[in-house]
């Protein structure tokens, strides 16, 4: 399975082009042949470009004349040739590797000058080493992948052995402060109900006439209010008072809730930013070790993640909301009056009235303690499901 390629004349295509046509989908065994008793001008280029390109060992064949005797008689002294001196020149021999066809010192193939045509037959050897060179480099980088993939499988073998090690302390250590988070955030809830109660009634005063004054200026939605004054109808009325029901409510809600987390505030640090850093450096780790059979373990690593959403449940105030409004539409109203700036006030003014400071600081803290006991329970689950 061997192919002969003899590259086209120099005016139709270089050497190296039709070798660069060729290396990468063969074995090449390059063979040089030279007609004269110098190389010239052109062939030097050519063999850089080669040499360039490719560092190739290549074979040079000193083609004999016409009309000369195959068989050359024996030379008499040890002088070189100048077509020796020239390939010593371009960097193909060396003076430390003789052109015998004895590998080199490296065992590496080594270029080779024959200038006699009886020693043609060193073409085999030099195939030869061509081919061993090859086979070599195929066996080194095989061996080096062999190690590299080693190295990961004895790397991933302790990793894994580690894990099985450290993740029950991470878990249990996660489990100790998911636990005093909750125990603090319980004891806060039921000791600090008249606290957020007077909290509520500053938040409500300081922000009553800003309130008053923004409902007693705001355009309503999808209905269209006489310019006349004139009254209008009850549904009509009904979707007023909801608008700035809406608006008091929004209000409301984001101040409340903005004080009620900065109120413990303090905490996230102390617990829920170690909770946290612990559930990430699991998820990490199940992350590394469950890869390999990834498709067995899904559930493992769904359920951590699981886990991270409960924590960031805990901090949600979004029913705050709902029992403003509930407390606000206990509000009837009888006699629709025409729609004014004042009469805009008025509703505004009896929705904050009718707020209890104290029935919405108790149904903040039992919808507080609802919500941490079902995020602590669904915690603790997640947890056990991780464990298994």
């Amino acid at each position: 399975e061997v192919d002969v390629v003899v590259a086209p004349c120099r005016g139709f295509q270089p050497a190296e082009a039709t070798l660069g046509e060729y290396v990468n989908q063969v074995l090449p065994v390059v063979i040089f042949a030279i007609s004269e008793a110098e190389l010239s001008s052109s062939d030097e280029n050519e063999l850089r470009e080669i040499k360039q390109k490719f560092s190739l060992p290549i074979f040079f064949f000193k083609v004999p004349e016409s009309g000369i005797e195959l068989i050359s008689p024996p030379k008499t002294d040890n002088k070189k040739s100048s077509l020796y001196s020239q390939l010593m020149d371009l960097e193909y021999l060396s003076s430390n590797h003789c052109s015998c066809g004895v590998p080199g010192p490296s065992g590496d193939a080594q270029s080779m000058l024959v200038e006699q045509f009886e020693k043609l037959r060193l073409l085999s050897t030099f195939s030869r080493q061509v081919l061993q060179k090859h086979l070599v480099e195929a066996a080194t980088s095989l061996n080096e992948l062999h190690c590299r993939c080693l190295n990961i499988f004895i790397n991933q073998a302790f990793d894994m052995q580690r894990d099985l090690q450290i993740t029950p302390k991470r878990l249990e250590y996660t489990r100790k402060k998911e636990n005093e988070l909750y125990e603090s955030l319980m004891n806060i809830a039921n000791r600090k109900q008249e606290e957020m109660k007077d909290m509520i009634i500053e938040t409500l005063s300081s922000m009553k006439e800003e309130l008053l004054e923004d409902a007693a200026n705001m355009e309503f939605k999808d209905i269209i209010i006489p310019e006349n004054g004139e009254p209008v109808s009850s549904k009509d009325i009904k979707c007023c008072i909801r608008q700035i029901q809406e608006l008091i409510i929004s209000r409301l809600n984001q101040a409340v809730a903005n004080k009620l987390i900065s109120s413990v505030d303090y905490l996230r640090e102390s617990f829920v930013g170690t909770l946290e850093r612990c559930l990430k450096s699991l998820e990490e780790s199940w992350e590394v070790s469950v890869h390999p059979a990834r498709s067995l373990e899904k559930s493992k690593d769904v359920s951590v993640h699981i886990t991270s959403n409960y924590l960031k449940q805990v901090w949600w105030l979004k029913w705050l909301s709902r029992i403003i409004l509930i407390i606000i539409q206990r509000i009837t109203w009888v006699s629709p009056p025409a729609i004014t700036s004042d009469w805009k006030r008025k509703v505004a003014q009896d929705a904050i009235e009718s707020l209890s400071a104290s029935k919405l600081a108790k149904s903040i803290c039992s919808q507080f303690r609802t919500r941490l006991n079902s995020s602590h329970e669904a915690f603790a689950a997640s947890l056990r499901q991780v464990s298994m």
